[in-house]
């Protein structure tokens, strides 16, 4: 089987932590026998902006590059900074991306599967008329969340992909529940909700210094909360900034470690100086994926209460390396805690129940642990990119052998 997978967020050396899960699912398909090409665009940039800022990075992006064992393409797309006209990205992709998908296309393709319905899907399922190949199209949470709320062009974008789309894969029940899919979308029965993975080769065994990871070694004796995000205030740092004071006077040795960097940096530094938490928060920064996961082999508790999270892989990783895990009512990840008991969910924004599970789990590490080892065996047992790779090439043969009882193929949706 031949797929040819289109997202925007697939890592580059401009972003290499951006969409790393799309890239683990191609590896892991890939291991299955599918033969993956993988078409990533980045936003063109003017020759004279080239090595100013972020977007300055953006013409050291090969056109062509294959870490993996398959191609990963890299055409030029239109953006703007702050995505404006983001209603238009899907003309602006197929402009960009049109004459790289028409030679995979004259190669043979099976399939062709997208990240997120706005741009990627809207501009897939384009290609998916003209040359009649099925589109799967992935959703993350954003669509949902953000696109289908964010104009009437955006909306009727994403809801005229899925549509089209021959199967949606939503990465968490929160996405089938909670947006009201009955009301608007077609064809209930072509969704599919399939959970990311984690990748077990990443689990630290025996976390050991390298590097500069050495100067930044939590303290000896210390018990650790961690956060690993990208610092948005929808990912409630401030939330256990502020539960620290009332934690540290009974557990003294406690550190707040924060991995991960964003629009919200300078705001958290500041509410850690005003509650005069400088000892006891550390700002890790963004980190190469590696030492992000050492980091997460050192906690003791690993806390992301955000109030905006469709699947966090943070949270699998966390589980994966055997650490009880805090989130939040109501996200993706509640519906794993709710049933397997490794973790604590707390209401959005509320210091008080997010102060109370830390104590209670810091009061009972005997309680802390088993839940870790419970996360532990589920991801081993359920979580795992090959598990994701296995349902989704499922997914794929659904399709093909719809297609090869109806020779038309003429309907995507069917």
């Amino acid at each position: 089987m031949r797929v040819l997978m289109l997202s925007h967020m697939y890592p580059n050396v401009v972003g290499p932590l951006g969409g790393i899960f799309v890239r683990q699912q191609a590896q892991a398909l890939m291991r299955l026998g599918v033969e993956v090409q993988v078409v990533a665009p980045v936003p063109w940039v003017p020759g004279f902006m080239a090595g100013r800022g972020k977007w300055g990075g953006y013409p050291a992006v090969p056109l062509l590059e294959q870490p993996d064992g398959f191609p990963v393409f890299h055409p030029r797309v239109l953006e703007f900074p702050r995505s404006l006209f983001f209603e238009y990205y899907p003309a602006t992709f197929v402009w960009g991306i049109k004459q790289v998908f028409t030679e995979q296309i004259a190669r043979g393709v099976d399939i062709i599967h997208a990240h997120v319905a706005h741009p990627d899907g809207a501009a897939a399922v384009r290609f998916g008329r003209k040359f009649n190949i099925p589109v799967v199209v992935t959703i993350h949470g954003q669509d949902f969340a953000y696109t289908l709320n964010r104009s009437r062009i955006c909306a009727e974008s994403v809801r005229a992909t899925l549509k089209d789309a021959a199967r949606v894969i939503l990465v968490s029940d929160k996405l089938r529940n909670q947006y009201g899919l009955e009301s608007w979308a077609d064809q209930l029965e072509k969704y599919r909700v399939i959970f990311n993975g984690v990748n077990l080769a990443d689990v630290v065994q025996r976390p050991e210094p390298q590097g500069t990871y050495w100067e930044h070694q939590p303290r000896a004796s210390r018990r650790i909360l961690l956060t690993v995000g990208f610092l948005r205030p929808d990912k409630g740092h401030a939330m256990v900034l502020k539960a620290l004071p009332e934690l540290i006077g009974e557990f003294p040795d406690l550190e707040y470690r924060i991995v991960g960097d964003g629009s919200e940096r300078q705001t958290l530094e500041a509410l850690t100086a005003e509650l005069g938490l400088e000892e006891y928060v550390v700002f890790r920064g963004s980190l190469p994926h590696p030492e992000a996961m050492r980091e997460m082999a050192q906690c003791d508790i690993f806390v992301l209460p955000s109030w905006n999270e469709a699947f966090g892989v943070v949270y699998l990783e966390a589980m994966a390396h055997g650490k009880p895990i805090i989130g939040t009512t109501g996200e993706g990840i509640s519906e794993i805690l709710a049933q397997e008991g490794v973790g604590k969910a707390v209401p959005p924004k509320d210091v008080l129940a997010i102060t109370e599970e830390i104590r209670g789990l810091l009061r009972n590490p005997e309680q802390a642990a088993a839940m870790g080892s419970r996360g532990k065996e589920l991801v081993t047992r359920k979580f795992t990119w090959e598990y994701n790779a296995q349902k989704t090439l499922k997914v794929y043969e659904e399709i093909i052998n719809g297609r090869r009882e109806d020779p038309s193929g003429t309907s995507f949706g069917s």
